[in-house]
C-alpha cells in the first residue's frame, strides 16, 4: 500500500493536491538539518566571553559526552579547555603559562594528553589544587593545574585536553557549575593583567545552532513550500 501524501485543500477548489509524500518531506528536512549543522553558524551555547577577568579571549570547555572508562566506583572523562586569544586585549601580554580546571568536587587523577606544543612542554601530569600569581598553587579541592615547562602558549586558539578521574556521577555539569583559571605573562615571564578566575558550564559534545543558522534554515524550508505551491498551482491550470 503507498504512503499517504500531505494534502492542502484550497479556497478555490475542492479538489485536493498532492504536494509532498511523507518520505519526501522527511528527506528535505534531514537535508536541511545537515546543511544547518555544517554551516560556520553552529557554535556552543555558553562560550564564556566578556566576564570580568577574560581580557578579551573567549573560553570554552568541553567534554566527550560519556566516559572514557568506568570502574571501581570512578569514571574518567575527557576535557578539553580552548582559549581564543585573538582579541586578547592586555598591553604587554604575550603568552599563556599556566591553566587550571575545575570540574567535579574532587579528583582521583588527572593526565595531561595534549597540550599546546605538546605536553612534553607542560607538567604532566597535572598539580592538583587551582593556581594564583606564582602560577599552581597546590591548593584549591577538584581543580588540576598544569605550566608551561619550556615555552609558554603563544597566539590564536589554544587548547588543552586532560583526562580527569573522579567519582562516578559527580561531573560538573550545571550552569556555571565548572570553573577556569589561567595566567598571562610578559615577555620577561612575569604575570601581567588580571589572573583569570571565572564559573564556565561544561559543554557536552553537540554544538547547538545560533540564530542566524536557525533564520538560514527557516528561509529554506518555506522556500521550499513556496515552490511546492507554485508546482500545484501550474498542474491545476
Amino acid at each position: 500500500m503507498g504512503e499517504r501524501a500531505i494534502m492542502i485543500r484550497t479556497n478555490k477548489t475542492s479538489k485536493e493536491k498532492r504536494l509532498l509524500t511523507p518520505s519526501a518531506l522527511g528527506g528535505l528536512l534531514a537535508l536541511s538539518a545537515l546543511v544547518l549543522l555544517g554551516s560556520p553558524g553552529v557554535g556552543y551555547a555558553d562560550l564564556l566571553k566578556d566576564c570580568t577577568t577574560c581580557q578579551g579571549s573567549t573560553y570554552l570547555l568541553t567534554w566527550s559526552g560519556t566516559p572514557e572508562s568506568i570502574g571501581g566506583g570512578n569514571e574518567t572523562d575527557r576535557i578539553t579547555l580552548t582559549i581564543d586569544t585573538s582579541g586578547y586585549n592586555v598591553i604587554g601580554g604575550v603568552a599563556l603559562d599556566t591553566v587550571a580546571i575545575k570540574v567535579a568536587s574532587a579528583v582521583v587523577s588527572s593526565d595531561l594528553i595534549n597540550a599546546p606544543g605538546g605536553t612534553g612542554g607542560w607538567n604532566d601530569p597535572p598539580v592538583a589544587g587551582g593556581l594564583n600569581s606564582g602560577v599552581c598553587s597546590g591548593s584549591g579541592s577538584g581543580f588540576i593545574c598544569t605550566h608551561e615547562n619550556g615555552g609558554a602558549a603563544t597566539g590564536g586558539t589554544l587548547a588543552w585536553v586532560f583526562d580527569v578521574t573522579i567519582a562516578q556521577g559527580t561531573l560538573s555539569t550545571g550552569p556555571l557549575a565548572a570553573s577556569v583559571k589561567a595566567r598571562y605573562i610578559d615577555d620577561e615571564g612575569e604575570k601581567i593583567g588580571d589572573l583569570v578566575s571565572e564559573g564556565i558550564t561544561l559543554q557536552d559534545p553537540t554544538p547547538v545552532p545560533e540564530p542566524a543558522s536557525l533564520l538560514l534554515l527557516g528561509s529554506g524550508l518555506v522556500g521550499l513550500g513556496f515552490v511546492g505551491r507554485r508546482r500545484a498551482g501550474r498542474r491545476e491550470n
